[in-house]
């Protein structure tokens, strides 16, 4: 495979990474009105909702893997804080422009007075805790590419990592141990340990992999977090969304599995320009769709389309998906958008 061939795969699993983990924070969302109402719906729809979740669960992780991807490679120069301040700026600018259109979109429907300096401690929009999380993995770049760096030609400090990841991040989820607690609150894992694992997977060997096995490994993970997520709910007789944390053993290895997948993807080039074209937009497009999601829902609502739950999710984030796509070429129409809305 020639360098210019390479590029084009890199850059072609990248950018269908990226689309499909934002559909899938999409999906996400909208399941959730329907997830939060266990015992108050027929079972069959909140099912729906449970399944919908689960396949979509690992988006946010696929998120944080790609960056690493991307960001860390083997015998690259060592990352200066003036290229973490920029990293950093790219991300903070549009947050705070959102941070603000979202506390004045809350000020005007609940008619209280706009609480400015909340934004300092607090996601205004229940979706924006994910840039606080990715300016955290920026502030500790350096350091996650010097682990990263030491580790990417040991493959006994590779699996002694991910060991001590799972262990520490991932065990408390179903059994909270209070020496472990401890430590994870003093340790650099968490979605830094996402980050780092979605650069040892770019540069490992993973394509030569039997695609059937991470196949089957995203398929059993899925449904063991449907089935405990059902188990869960039903034992409590509310949702409970144990099984759905980001660092539960369930989400952990259907994330990794869909990480390995979309990088064995070889690529098209009919698809290609397409997909760089959105993925290009996907940042703005995270940042706005609960705005677009909202609406979109209380009108399939009001129509009351004969629909089975699933679908009806389903349309609902893909019409969401299609407003926003639209809403981002025409923002980007506007000169210095991507500096200031993403």
């Amino acid at each position: 495979m020639n360098l210019e061939a390479k590029e084009f795969s890199r850059q072609y699993w990248a950018d269908l990474c990226r689309v499909v983990a934002i559909f899938g924070v999409i999906v996400i969302h909208a399941c959730a009105p329907t997830f939060n109402q266990y015992g108050k719906i027929p079972e069959q729809d909140w099912l729906s909702a449970n399944l919908l979740d689960s396949l979509a669960r690992c988006s946010v992780p696929l998120f944080v893997m790609l960056s690493g991807a991307l960001l860390l490679k083997q015998g690259s120069k060592q990352i200066t804080v003036p290229q973490v301040a920029k990293r950093i700026c790219k991300v903070l600018i549009p947050l705070v422009f959102w941070n603000t259109a979202y506390l004045i979109y809350i000020s005007h429907f609940s008619g209280e007075s706009v609480k400015w300096l909340s934004m300092l401690s607090q996601a205004p929009m229940y979706h924006l805790w994910f840039v606080y999380m990715i300016i955290g993995i920026y502030l500790l770049l350096p350091i996650l590419q010097a682990i990263f760096q030491a580790i990417s030609d040991r493959r006994d400090l590779q699996i002694y990592l991910l060991t001590i990841w799972v262990i520490v991040t991932c065990w408390p989820i179903y059994q909270p141990l209070p020496l472990i607690s401890l430590i994870k609150q003093s340790s650099l894992l968490g979605y830094g340990g996402y980050f780092v694992l979605g650069g040892i997977i770019a540069i490992s060997n993973r394509r030569k992999t039997a695609t059937t096995l991470w196949v089957a490994t995203y398929l059993v993970s899925v449904t063991i977090t449907f089935v405990l997520t059902y188990c869960f709910s039903q034992r409590a007789n509310t949702s409970v969304e144990t099984a759905y944390e980001y660092f539960s053993f369930n989400v952990t290895t259907s994330s990794i599995a869909a990480f390995v997948l979309f990088y064995k993807v070889e690529g098209s080039v009919r698809l290609a320009s397409i997909l760089q074209w959105i993925g290009d937009r996907c940042f703005l497009i995270f940042f706005m769709h609960v705005l677009i999601l909202e609406r979109v829902n209380n009108r399939i609502m009001e129509l009351d389309l004969w629909l089975p739950k699933f679908g009806s999710i389903l349309l609902i984030s893909l019409i969401t998906f299609c407003i926003c796509i639209l809403l981002s070429a025409c923002l980007r129409l506007i000169p210095k958008s991507r500096i200031i809305l993403g």
